[in-house]
């Protein structure tokens, strides 16, 4: 006598395995298929009787069988299982990330007899990782491009770190196209240009745009940053705007304008020819930073190029005594002053003569007089700058080169200083240093919590939010190792960080994610990432940690699937309403719909459909005739045959019911279900006459199932014609009226002993 209890257990193992979300598959060592769950086949488009004898590499891409069974090499009976992530394209273009595990089934002799594989979807998880990494490499990215600025001495430097800048920009954004446009003589010249792969280059006809035929254009870089993400609806004074923009296919345009010396010498533009780079509004403040460096770089360029055609005045200078020098005895008495010096002072050269050097810079001068004393035969001139208080009270900067002249005795003489005004260079000198201060105060003030360490296992320093976070303060822990100061109470929690760690350290970026507990007891769900900083150190490499707290993020998800659940109830309610609706007009056909539904739901669960196509398919099944409310009573409740006339109007049902969910706004796919109820494969429905593949899947359920309960059921024209007829009538019908799967799977579902509960 058969073990029922066994029976049981295997059809629920198999019901489970099934109707699993995940993949589940049974392998050979060579990579073999004899088994995959219904998910698998439904991922892979392949029919489960043709599962068996197929090679892995026939569903996975070359690189993901590949690892497949590279990992599957690794199974022993000491190691019996390995877990890792392989990437698949399904079709059109949608690249989805899986995590496998598989177990290996070993032989006596220890030989890998089968492999059990499986894996889960873990695309949601990755892409929100990699867009958190990405926005975290672009802050680094930024941080790095502002620190070369820092470097450029001129226009050359200047335009290689530029088109650094625009590539890391524009693919970052995923831009087609990143620029640099200048302003030079009321004429906008592109310097700079970066083009994703497959877009061609637009620089060679943009160099010479006059500024005032894009005035619109030019008016709103003086407002700051904007975007344009339809040029078509541009006012009609943007016209030549438009028109350059449609001519050369840009759907969108990001620009931010660069300003030195107080007017605007340029812009930043990012386009696409598609649509609008992404997440542009939260990286505008980063994208700003670079546009407000370029332009203190180019400050920086011209005055320094000013200063170098100064120095090499300077050279002349020295050479013919003819600019900007004074001369002046051991106590800083002045001997002489060219014209040069006494216009910058403000008098003649014999307004200066024989005063001393203090009282004409009006500041005490004894510092000097103590570093004349340094200055020796050998070592006769010294370097330095100085300020210098002005008759109207300003105070102006100098490069002083200083040669000292001595008698025989190696006594001083006389000093002679050449000097170079530096007053622009030293203010944007300062302005740089303010600029690094507000990068310092970014890093500081920084809602994540930042840990940077140039060994990779030492802290070096954290920002405010960090000690926050874990109510440590800096001195409590810098110079500490990273894995024990962080969560020292909980040994799985520095398990974690110390993986974390040791993946950052190899080279590569880590994330994980999880519930952390700090040193306040307080338990918070953080996404940590782990970025390594290559040659941080002579000893090797080092790393930043971001600490981003997703607690309220959590709590706000959790909300919301309550909030979901609630519309859900709310939705059954008002198709039951719908559904109570179209049966008090037709006592006759009174549970139809219920019944119908349950049938349909049974069909779609036998089929191993996801949860939430079942749920699609019951609400569609419950109120399929509600188009039903259209056609008079007495024809629905109308004995013996119907006039064709009737038959026609009867027809209406399915696109009337369509016509009235649409307009009250219900979910498409279920309007567009109840439309196709009647609708075969072979075109003979209505109404539209579709077929085969046009047919939803969800609507080839519930037109088996619709016709199977109304041949069971009794009509005011007839009697019921018993389950068993309607079974053999769909089954007659399979592959021309019904989908055969469908059929099928509606016969099982009957003999596994399924009723209509009356």
């Amino acid at each position: 006598m058969p073990d029922k209890t066994s029976d049981f257990e295997t059809a629920l193992y198999r019901e489970i395995i099934e109707s699993s979300p995940d993949l589940i598959c049974r392998l050979l060592p060579d990579g073999t298929l004899t088994f995959a769950n219904d998910t698998f086949c439904r991922l892979f488009q392949s029919e489960k009787k043709h599962i068996a004898g197929q090679h892995l590499s026939r569903f996975l891409p070359e690189k993901g069988a590949e690892t497949f069974l590279e990992k599957m090499t690794l199974l022993a009976p000491e190691n019996p299982s390995e877990s890792f992530r392989i990437t698949v394209m399904l079709p059109p273009d949608e690249k989805r990330y899986y995590l496998w595990s598989i177990r290996g089934q070993f032989a006596p002799e220890g030989e890998t007899a089968m492999v059990h594989g499986f894996g889960r979807d873990v695309t949601d998880r990755v892409r929100a990782n990699i867009q958190l990494a990405s926005r975290l490499q672009l802050e680094k990215d930024t941080a790095e491009i502002i620190a070369e600025y820092a470097f450029c001495r001129n226009k050359e430097d200047f335009h290689k770190v530029t088109d650094k800048a625009l590539s890391i920009i524009g693919s970052g954004k995923n831009a087609d196209r990143a620029y640099l446009f200048l302003f030079s003589e009321g004429l906008m010249v592109n310097s700079n240009e970066w083009c994703a792969p497959g877009t061609a280059s637009k620089k060679a006809g943009l160099q010479r745009l006059r500024g005032e035929d894009y005035s619109w254009w030019v008016k709103h870089l003086h407002e700051g940053p904007f975007s344009i993400t339809d040029p078509s609806s541009l006012p009609e004074e943007a016209e030549n705007e438009k028109s350059l923009f449609l001519t050369l296919g840009i759907r969108s345009v990001v620009a931010f304008p660069i300003e030195a010396e107080g007017r605007i010498v340029g812009f930043v533009g990012l386009e696409n020819l598609s649509a609008a780079p992404s997440d542009l509004e939260n990286d505008f403040p980063i994208l700003s930073s670079i546009s407000r460096v370029m332009g203190k770089t180019l400050e920086l360029i011209r005055a320094e190029e000013e200063l170098r055609a100064t120095k090499n005045m300077y050279q002349g200078i020295v050479e013919t005594q003819s600019e900007i020098i004074v001369r002046f005895l051991p106590d800083c008495t002045i001997s002489f002053c060219n014209p040069a010096y006494a216009r910058y002072i403000g008098g003649k050269p014999e307004d200066f003569i024989g005063r001393n050097l203090g009282e004409v810079r009006n500041k005490d001068v004894s510092y000097l007089i103590n570093a004349f004393a340094g200055l020796t035969p050998e070592s006769p001139t010294r370097l330095f700058e100085n300020s210098t208080i002005m008759e109207d009270g300003t105070v102006k900067w100098q490069l002083w080169n200083d040669t000292a002249y001595f008698d025989e005795f190696g006594n001083l003489k006389e000093i002679q200083s050449v000097g170079l005004d530096i007053s622009e260079l030293k203010k944007v000198r300062r302005e740089r240093e303010r600029e690094e201060n507000k990068a310092l105060a970014l890093f500081e003030n920084s809602p994540e919590a930042i840990v940077a360490s140039w060994d990779g296992v030492r802290i070096d320093q954290v920002n405010n939010a960090f000690c926050r976070m874990t109510g440590l303060s800096s001195e409590e822990t810098i110079g500490k190792a990273v894995s024990e100061t962080l969560f020292p109470q909980n040994d799985h929690e520095t398990l974690r960080l110390s993986n974390l760690l040791k993946t950052a350290n190899s080279g590569k970026p880590a994330v994980d994610e999880g519930p952390f507990t700090t040193r306040t007891g307080e338990t918070l769900y953080l996404s940590i990432l782990a970025l390594p900083i290559p040659n941080a150190t002579e000893q090797g490499r080092g790393l930043f940690l971001f600490f981003r707290n997703l607690t309220a993020v959590k709590e706000k998800e959790n909300q919301l699937l309550a909030n979901i659940e609630k519309l859900n109830t709310s939705f059954s309610q008002t198709v039951e309403v719908l559904a109570q609706t179209v049966e008090s007009r037709d006592p006759y056909t009174a549970g139809h719909q219920r019944r119908t539904a349950l049938l349909s739901e049974e069909i779609a669960r036998h089929m191993g459909l996801e949860e939430e196509i079942r749920r699609r398919i019951s609400f569609a099944a419950a109120i399929h005739d509600v188009g039903k409310i259209s056609v008079p009573s007495e024809i629905l409740s109308k004995p013996g045959l119907l006039h064709p006339i009737e038959m026609a109007l009867v027809k209406t049902h399915a696109e009337e019911g369509y016509q009235i969910l649409r307009k009250a706004d219900f979910p498409r796919h279920i309007v567009e279900v109840v439309r196709q109820h009647h609708e075969r494969l072979d075109g003979s429905g209505y109404p539209r006459g579709l077929k085969n593949e046009e047919i939803l899947l969800e609507a080839k359920i519930l037109a088996v199932a619709d016709t199977v309960e109304a041949m069971a059921s009794h009509r005011p024209y007839r009697p019921s014609l018993g389950i068993k007829t309607a079974l053999r009538f769909v089954q007659e019908g399979r592959d021309r009226l019904f989908d055969a799967d469908v059929v099928e799977a509606c016969r099982e579902v009957f003999a596994a002993g399924f009723s209509f509960g009356e």
